[in-house]
């Protein structure tokens, strides 16, 4: 049986467990990362499956942290893709209303766009139109500019280039099997670590 040792073992080599890895080498470059994937290939589920909307942050209250992970990831993965030449598309976003009902809803989005320091415009039809010809809406409705969407494929292939390239360990193939005394078991042989970190899906 393969046995492995590392300082953190991180389940899951989707986004959310590569990029975790960026940030804990950044706060101790000396510890040992592994990361487990139990797929051949990283991003094999919802990190390389899904829409790519790089979602502004307007839909959350203030004091949500989905309010604040949007905000702030909005602007990190524009930046990200910027520094990357990776394509991304700055199409923006439009929210229409159905019929007056639907404008005390507008009215919350716009403020909770306000409160999350997020750029949300009011427009009428006309500025509707010159954005998005074929949308419709009863009388207003709202612009967000930094809504965007990235191709998720492309993004996953290349933080993972990005973590190989820093000699980060992803380990595919290798299920979990259970947690032991001094790790994790898995099909491929006992890890001992110190900490283990699931960032795998549901």
């Amino acid at each position: 049986m393969r046995q492995t040792h590392a300082d953190v073992v991180i389940i899951g080599a989707g986004i959310v467990g590569i990029t975790l890895v960026f940030e804990i080498k950044k706060r101790n470059s000396s510890l040992k990362v592994l990361i487990i994937e139990k797929e051949v290939f990283t991003g094999f589920h919802a990190s390389g499956r899904n829409s790519g909307v790089l979602h502004a942050g307007f839909y959350y209250t203030a004091d949500s942290l989905k309010a604040k992970f949007c905000r702030e990831g909005n602007i990190e993965w524009h930046n990200y893709c910027e520094e990357n030449t990776l394509p991304i598309n700055k199409c923006g976003k439009v929210v229409v209303a159905k019929d007056d009902k639907y404008f005390d809803m507008l009215s919350e989005l716009y403020n909770r766009g306000v409160n999350n320091d997020v750029p949300v415009q009011v427009i009428d039809e006309g500025e509707l139109r010159k954005i998005e010809p074929r949308a419709k809406t009863y009388k207003n409705a709202l612009f967000s500019p930094t809504t965007s969407s990235i191709d998720p494929k492309i993004i996953m292939k290349s933080v993972t280039k990005l973590a190989i390239e820093r000699e980060i360990e992803i380990l595919t193939e290798a299920k979990i099997i259970e947690p032991s005394s001094k790790g994790v078991v898995t099909s491929v042989g006992e890890i001992e670590c110190g900490i283990v970190i699931n960032a795998s899906d549901l």
